[in-house]
């Protein structure tokens, strides 16, 4: 194996995952791609290579690795975990990109979780504690792709079932990733460097995948009007995202909010709550199974 940085990349089948993975492997950077289906990941792989060679940018094999990952599954997160842990002794990166829209529901999973939430918040959480050790060893960076969009938290309900609404489920689960990342950042400083950044709205309308994942409805016309007006290609993230990443470490990056390449001066309210993040830390140790552990 190479001296070259290993980054894993979660979500690198879908927009910004997509992006900033090509732009980090055009950096020469060993890119890992984490993802719930083989023949998915094994055709994003292979479009990055064709990428890179369209440029004359060289690589070997071991510069592009996929790895199955399924957040909504416990096993499989602790399993890939594990797994990455025999193959790269270090990690330098682990960007979370990793997340969906599932209207009509709550949609509960047999583990007893709900769909949006295990996907966004309970899965990643896990998976970044399984390899801390190894990020903290390597000098590592860890970057939560981030909306901006707040919704309280509901303690009696925090994956929302029992009030479910699409909307308010999915912007909970999108705060509730800002809190995580500030409290990393908080509680790992000065030995890891954890970092929010928003990508803006990316689109990538090649992605023969994207009318499934297409919201309905009146969600649906509002996502259709944004594309129109605002979206931008998967590079438009990945490019600075990518710099952003290989710029580390460089003073006061640490719990750090990025739109695209610039730094946003006073992190939202999610971010600066330390009463918030410390609570919903202690609440996602339970109901990730890592309570009595050595990450306590």
């Amino acid at each position: 194996m190479s001296n070259k940085k290993t980054i894993l990349v979660t979500g690198s089948t879908g927009n910004i995952g997509k992006g900033v993975a090509l732009s980090l492997a055009k950096r020469e950077v060993r890119v890992v791609l984490l993802g719930r289906k083989i023949e998915t990941l094994e055709s994003g792989a292979n479009s990055i290579r064709r990428a890179l060679l369209a440029e004359k940018i060289g690589l070997i094999e071991s510069d592009i690795q996929t790895m199955i990952i399924d957040f909504t599954d416990f096993d499989s997160v602790r399993k890939c975990a594990n797994d990455v842990l025999i193959r790269f002794p270090e990690i330098h990166g682990l960007v979370l990109s990793v997340g969906q829209m599932v209207q009509k529901g709550p949609n509960i999973l047999p583990n007893g979780h709900e769909l949006m939430f295990a996907t966004s918040v309970l899965g990643p959480f896990l998976f970044t504690q399984l390899l801390i050790d190894r990020l903290q060893q390597s000098d590592g960076i860890v970057v939560q792709v981030i909306a901006p969009f707040y919704k309280e938290m509901d303690w009696n309900d925090i994956e929302s079932i029992k009030k479910h609404q699409t909307i308010d489920a999915y912007n909970r689960s999108k705060t509730c990733e800002r809190v995580i990342i500030a409290e990393l950042a908080r509680r790992y400083s000065g030995k890891l460097t954890s970092i929010a950044f928003n990508p803006s709205f990316i689109i990538d309308k090649s992605d023969p995948a994207l009318k499934k994942r297409w919201p309905k409805g009146i969600l649906g016309f509002l996502w259709w009007l944004f594309a129109l007006i605002d979206s931008k290609p998967p590079s438009v993230a990945g490019e600075p995202l990518a710099d952003i990443i290989l710029a580390h470490p460089y003073p006061d990056m640490n719990g750090a909010l990025f739109k695209l390449n610039k730094r946003i001066k006073i992190p939202d309210k999610a971010m600066r709550d330390e009463q918030f993040g410390k609570r919903l830390w202690d609440v996602l140790i339970i109901m990730t199974g890592l309570i009595g552990t050595e990450l306590l």
